[in-house]
């Protein structure tokens, strides 16, 4: 099992951890101490105006500050209040997405007013658990909200997450019924933790360390149970130990050179995150095929490790060099999610398409590291 550690540091006005497994980068995870807009947070809005055509609202949430919603689940009308979640965060070009659909996370539970049902996370494999934990949920369902079972729900006592589901019923009812007496926009709660996001949602006990050079964001997470080791921020020791603005730094270029010789060219763009698979040199007519199909294997773990560094979410497209073999795509398709199944989200390898260009969606929330914090600040 790999040797699993999380390095957290600041750069200016960011605090910034880097996930280590063997002493690889994998995850960045950052946070901001100006922006005030966080993920997860729940509001009492007014709708402002609605745009038909697109069946969506833009609802004043905060003061002055506006998000979108869509009407997928109901109708507003400007003037209406809506108690909503912010889902995505804005960037340069949209606003923050929210949505009536209420979501409070605990430690083995999501409860959610989206779906009046039982949801089971992908990670748990085995049946009989999931039919285990299926029947103990089922009767937490009601006509307001369901559950999602997280991973770790598997791995606790039945009265702990009874004990959570209840907890989370309690603190779900308690801002439904703020919407009555507060006026909007109004922040209800703040379903957001700034250090579960610098430990990247993993639990004390699943990581080895926590190395960090922030002594109170140390002594917080020594207090939830972390084994944590603090070291000096004025002596620079997590640079001089773990080049971590070096790695940082990575995820800011375009061009990625992999070992064959061959390199990769990441694009972000508002729509889509586009990889190009390059072979960076003439490589012959000898064993062409072969080699061409070693190019892309390599590609392919590298592509999926910048995606989860850079967190590029959405549609991303990937431009493999051209195989002639059929089955050759088809393991290239199944080795690359092998690859991404690795990742703390949920991505899916969807196709390969005629021209070539495989297709990878990859859940969307907070955007890419490099639209969190500025290079400058690395400099």
């Amino acid at each position: 099992m790999a040797y699993t550690e999380i390095v957290i540091t600041r750069f200016g006005d960011h605090l910034v951890s880097m996930l280590l497994k063997d002493g690889h980068p994998v995850e960045f995870q950052c946070v901001s101490e100006k922006n005030k807009v966080d993920i997860g947070n729940i509001y009492i809005g007014v709708v402002k105006n609605v745009v038909k055509n697109i069946n969506g609202a833009f609802v004043e949430f905060d003061q002055d500050e506006i998000g979108f919603l869509s009407m997928r689940h109901r109708r507003y009308k400007a003037g209406d209040e809506v108690l909503v979640q912010i889902k995505k965060e804005a960037t340069e070009e949209k606003r923050p997405m929210l949505s009536d659909q209420i979501e409070l996370t605990g430690k083995y539970l999501v409860l959610t007013s989206d779906k009046l049902s039982v949801g089971i996370s992908n990670k748990i494999h085995q049946k009989e658990k999931k039919q285990e934990l299926k029947e103990m949920a089922e009767p937490l369902v009601t006509q307001e909200y369901g559950f999602i079972l997280r991973t770790e729900a598997a791995k606790a006592d039945k009265e702990d997450v009874l004990m959570e589901a209840d907890q989370l019923s309690a603190k779900y009812h308690e801002i439904v019924s703020k919407r009555q007496y507060r006026k909007a926009p109004h922040l209800v709660d703040t379903n957001y933790d700034a250090l579960e996001v610098l430990v990247h949602d993993i639990k004390p006990g699943s990581i080895d360390r926590i190395v960090t050079d922030q002594e109170e964001v140390g002594e917080q997470l020594k207090e939830k149970g972390y084994e944590v080791s603090l070291c000096s921020y004025m002596a620079g020791d997590i640079e001089r130990r773990y080049r971590f603005r070096h790695y940082l730094s990575e995820v800011f270029k375009r061009k990625i050179f992999m070992k064959s010789g061959g390199f990769l060219y990441i694009e972000q763009t508002e729509a889509m995150a586009v990889i190009d698979v390059n072979t960076g040199k003439s490589i012959g007519k000898k064993n062409q095929e072969a080699h061409i199909k070693k190019i892309n294997l390599e590609a392919a773990k590298e592509a999926a490790r910048q995606i989860r560094l850079r967190n590029l979410s959405g549609i991303i497209m990937i431009d493999f060099i051209d195989m002639k073999s059929k089955d050759d795509e088809k393991e290239l398709l199944q080795v690359m999610q092998h690859y991404l199944n690795g990742d703390s989200k949920k991505a899916v390898a969807v196709d390969i398409t005629k021209l070539g260009i495989m297709e990878i969606t990859r859940k969307k929330e907070k955007n890419p590291i490099f639209r969190q914090i500025s290079i400058d600040i690395l400099k």
